[in-house]
């Protein structure tokens, strides 16, 4: 694959004049394009470079001082054009830079470290693992936890200067004190937690001097795992930006003019991403269409100017939209989405997953991971088997997996099937009085709970008694619920076919006997099944196929012959 198109950064285009000091001579060259992680140039004549060479850049205007090497070259008209990836530290001024480009290169990347961004004496954190935003931290007091807290009005005043005294006093963590006073529920902190550090993160895309700089290094287990959404954390913080001026650096950046005309991306890494917009971000997005200049959707914006532009400008940051001044460059950077309509983006992205679904079942699957029993369903230790029955039944219905199959996600449905396999091992305990009567001996409720591994097997073979029974919805239910605790046992999935294929999802039963054949390409069982399944889909080549080479690993394969007959009359 050609180097110049693995570009998890936007490149900023700027014409620049530097010299370049190639051994002892110095050569004139030109800056044509930037980003966090690479340089565009033009050396002017035939400079002695190579790909793979270091080079050494200073420029002033933007301010890049870096080592760089050469991943490819070519020549141009007037000099040889070289493409350089920097080295060492991702870092840059803010001036130079839109942090919201650098969330999501860092994203793209998959990178873990700390992004630190600073204006003195500001210092802000961000912690990254693996590409995702998981937690942040500021050392300026109107980001404390208790700040926060008494802005959002989970606490007054009074209880604030208690626990501001209580606090240094005794030095205690501040989630933790907070719960200790009785101010916050254990679920409410995790709610508090993610809220400041959206706070935080947000806050960044307003700062317009200062530096970022992004050190790659392991992030300790002890820091806090939120998993935080880019894309909207960008969007509401753009979108809440209070002077117009803030907005020019991304029109200078970005080369934006009241006439450039605005068109969705023409990658659907960028197009389909998980966000959540709010009407008027909808009523906006429905101006779109490749032909629209940025001066005729305020027009057509029942919005504020400003606010229309905030709106235009978030999204441009989140890279769902691009912004074109060429017609032929419109062209050809259409020619993936021209088949959609703007009436279709806004389809898909309203199916994209809110985010408070989101934190909605992220906090809860921290929060359970932590809790008794009790906790999970919010009684009293003292409360019926009736008051147990009935807070069982509504946390069911709250968190049952079926209810977000449209989930695109698999971290989301892992975390979901661990939430119901808590629950329903809760009711099991206490629902049963001898068990019940056993676990509430305990001094501390916070029992160990089953790991995954072990969930995943007691949930298989529940299964497969239902499975026996010819109870193939609720079979196919726990099944599901095995391979999401456990996708490494190849049997787990296969089982989950038979019983989608029973349920005559042939599809799915398809999906779930090909994800065994990966663990264990060679079983005869596999490919027979996965003959009948192609069979009933009226792929008959591809069923026939799998019936032959099921037969060739075990000739006398009872359910492989039997499906060859199809193909012998």
């Amino acid at each position: 694959m050609d180097k110049r198109k693995r570009r998890h950064f936007r490149r900023y285009k700027r014409r620049s004049q530097f010299d370049l000091l190639l051994g002892n001579r110095r050569s004139r060259a030109e800056l044509v394009d930037y980003s966090a992680s690479g340089v565009g140039i033009i050396v002017e004549g035939s400079p002695p470079v190579t790909q793979g060479a270091v080079l050494t850049l200073t420029l002033s205007e933007p301010a890049i001082r870096t080592e760089g090497e050469i991943v490819w070259l070519k020549r141009s008209g007037r000099g040889v054009k070289i493409g350089i990836k920097k080295i060492g530290l991702l870092h840059g001024l803010l001036r130079d830079y839109i942090l919201a480009d650098v969330f999501i290169g860092l994203q793209r990347t998959r990178m873990t470290g700390i992004l630190e961004v600073r204006e003195v004496p500001i210092l802000k954190k961000v912690y990254i693992r693996e590409g995702v935003m998981i937690f942040s931290e500021s050392n300026q007091s109107d980001d404390d936890l208790g700040e926060i807290l008494l802005r959002e009005g989970k606490i007054n005043s009074t209880q604030y200067m208690h626990f501001k005294d209580v606090s240094k006093k005794t030095g205690k963590k501040h989630g933790a004190l907070f719960i200790e006073l009785g101010y916050l529920k254990p679920a409410d902190l995790v709610w508090a937690v993610r809220h400041q550090s959206e706070e935080i993160i947000m806050s960044l895309l307003g700062m317009e001097n200062g530096s970022y700089e992004f050190k790659e290094c392991p992030i300790s287990d002890n820091v806090i795992t939120l998993k935080l959404s880019p894309v909207n954390l960008i969007y509401k913080g753009i979108h809440r930006l209070r002077e117009p001026h803030q907005l020019r650096k991304i029109e200078d950046l970005l080369q934006l003019s009241d006439n450039s005309l605005i068109c969705f991306s023409s990658d659907p890494l960028n197009l389909f991403q998980s966000i959540t917009l709010d009407d008027a971000g909808r009523e906006v997005v429905s101006y779109i269409d490749g032909k629209t200049s940025i001066k005729d959707i305020i027009l057509l914006s029942q919005n504020s100017e400003f606010d229309t532009r905030k709106i235009l400008y978030a999204l441009l940051n989140t890279q769902i939209i691009e912004g074109i001044d060429s017609k032929s460059e419109l062209r050809h950077s259409s020619d993936k989405t021209d088949e959609l309509s703007a009436e279709d983006i806004i389809k898909k992205l309203k199916r994209a997953v809110p985010q408070e679904i989101i934190n909605k079942i992220e906090t809860t699957y921290t929060t359970f991971k932590n809790a008794n029993y009790y906790e999970i369903f919010g009684l009293r230790e003292s409360a019926p088997f009736d008051e147990i029955k009935r807070a069982y039944h509504k946390i069911v219905r709250e968190f049952h997996p079926d209810r977000y199959s449209y989930l695109d996600s698999d971290h989301l449905k892992s975390q979901l099937n661990t939430i119901f396999c808590f629950i329903t091992e809760a009711y099991a305990i206490l629902s049963d009085p001898e068990k019940k009567e056993q676990y509430d001996k305990l001094s501390y409720k916070t029992v160990q709970k089953t790991s995954n591994v072990e969930l995943a097997r007691i949930r298989f073979e529940e299964a497969k008694s239902e499975f026996s029974n010819s109870n193939f919805s609720q079979a196919s239910e726990l099944f599901g619920q095995a391979v999401y605790l456990d996708s490494s046992v190849a049997k787990y999935h296969y089982y989950y076919g038979l019983s989608l294929e029973n349920l005559k999802r042939y599809k799915d039963a398809g999906r779930a006997l090909q994800k065994a054949l990966e663990i264990d390409p060679i079983n005869a069982d596999f490919l027979a099944e996965l003959g009948y399944v192609y069979f009933n889909l009226g792929f008959l080549a591809r069923a026939k196929s799998s019936f032959e080479k099921a037969l060739r690993l075990s000739p006398s394969h009872k359910r492989a012959r039997e499906g060859m007959r199809y193909f012998m009359k």
